[in-house]
Formats: C-alpha cells, sequence, structure tokens
C-alpha cells in the first residue's frame, strides 16, 4: 500500500497528460495542480528580455514558416508512437485537479501548504520559484526531456542531435533545486531516434522513456532509498532553435 502523498504539479499540455494518465495506473496521486500557459504576448516579451530581440525573431520565423511542415510530416509517425508507447492524452479532471494561473501563484503555495505532500512531481512548468521550493518540505522531482548538465533548457534531444552527440538523446528524472535543472540527477535515459523522427516527435520520444524511468524510482523515492548524482558541471542552456540555426545546422 503506496504509504506517501503525491501531487502532480505541471503545465496544461499534451505531455503532462500523458505523463499523468501513465502515473495514474500505477500510483495514487492525491491531486494535480495545473498552471495555465502564458500568453503569447508575455512570452514574448519573457524570451527578448533572456536572449534577445534578434533570437527571438529567429526563433518566431521557425515556429511560424518550419513547425508547420515539420508537424505535417510527423503526423503518421506520432500516431504510431503514441500507440506504440500507449500514451493517453485525455483531459485532467475531476474532484482533485486544481487549475492556477501560475506555479509561482499564491495559490499554488496555499494548495501546496493544504496538501502537504511528501513528493511533487513536477512536469512542463515554469521555472518554480523559491518561495514555493520552500512552503513545503516534499521532494520535487523533475522530468527533463534532454540529458543534464549537458542539455539544459528547451528541447534537449534536438540540441544532442544537433552538436552529432547522439549518445545523450534521452532524459532525465532530477531533483529540483533554485537553478534551471540544474538539480541532482536520479535517472537517466536514452534512446536513439529513427531516420523518420524530427523536431516535433523527439519530444514524443523522450518523454515516453522518461515515463517508464520516473516509474521505476519513485517506489524508491517513496522509501527514501534513491540514489542522486550531483552534477561537477554547469553545462548549457539551450533554447528554442531560430529558424537560422535549423536550416543551417551541421
Amino acid at each position: 500500500m503506496q504509504t506517501k502523498k503525491i501531487i502532480f504539479l505541471a503545465s496544461d499540455c499534451e505531455s503532462s497528460r500523458w505523463v499523468y494518465n501513465a502515473l495514474i495506473k500505477d500510483f495514487e496521486i492525491t491531486a494535480a495542480i495545473i498552471e495555465q500557459p502564458l500568453s503569447k504576448k508575455v512570452l514574448f516579451k519573457k524570451r527578448v528580455k533572456k536572449i534577445g530581440y534578434l533570437k527571438v525573431i529567429g526563433q518566431t520565423l521557425f515556429s511560424m514558416l518550419v513547425v508547420p511542415v515539420l508537424k505535417s510530416r510527423a503526423i503518421a509517425r506520432k500516431a504510431a508512437l503514441i500507440e506504440q508507447y500507449r500514451l493517453q492524452n485525455a483531459d485532467f479532471n475531476g474532484t482533485k485537479i486544481h487549475r492556477v494561473p501560475s506555479v509561482n501563484d499564491d495559490a499554488t503555495k496555499q494548495l501546496l501548504e493544504m496538501l502537504a505532500p511528501d513528493i511533487v512531481l513536477v512536469n512542463g512548468t515554469r521555472i518554480i520559484s523559491k518561495k514555493i521550493l520552500e512552503c513545503t518540505p516534499a521532494v520535487f522531482i523533475n522530468m527533463h526531456v534532454g540529458i543534464t548538465p549537458m542539455y539544459r533548457g528547451s528541447h534537449g534531444g534536438y540540441w544532442a542531435l544537433y552538436n552529432n552527440d547522439v549518445a545523450n538523446f534521452g532524459t532525465t528524472i532530477h531533483m529540483v533545486d533554485k537553478g534551471v535543472d540544474t538539480g541532482a540527477v536520479i535517472k537517466q535515459a536514452f534512446i536513439r531516434p529513427d531516420k523518420g523522427d524530427n523536431f516535433v516527435t523527439y519530444p514524443i520520444l523522450q518523454t515516453a522513456i522518461g515515463i517508464k524511468a520516473l516509474k521505476e524510482v519513485l517506489p524508491d523515492v517513496m522509501e527514501g532509498k534513491h540514489e542522486i548524482k550531483k552534477h561537477t558541471e554547469k553545462g548549457m542552456m539551450y533554447y528554442q532553435p531560430t529558424i537560422w540555426q535549423y536550416l543551417f545546422s551541421k
């Protein structure tokens, strides 16, 4: 019988629904706290402040001109992967679902304090603030679609291939700390994409192997027997590629 209380803290997106629906088959999730996505306008401004106007314009052009083509080409492959890994996109619903504007909102803090979890499983959220991390003694664990510390940030699988580093195409289950994907590693899983995969399907592969890895380590985490490996280097931070990075990649 499960003795630890688990909370799922995630963004409202397809990959989070895949993870949640897979976990509830084997573990009791006391509640899910789901943050709403940032508006495109706010997201644009935040990115400009972080990486500069020129790079954000390049990312926007990539999203508008390249990604739709890649999505069209990946329709059959995506469907095959979803069937192969039995990924379920059923919506979050029920009395255990709490929706908040942001993972860092006071509403999130109040929910965590009220629910008093032992473990908080994180997926796809914004960077979690110190206020949230310190409002509960619970262990925060994240699934990162990338191998840390080499590929922190976004699209870790794509950047591994971009760097001719296919051996580090995979997913990391790690503790959440105050940095960005800098927490101690619990487990890493690796896979090699097929020729039929592209930017759109890489995260599907990574999420699928990440679900399996998370299910494997959760029993040890609940018993406090999980081993961790702390980073000895900072690694690199990556973001969505610009159109010129994608078109003129190696």
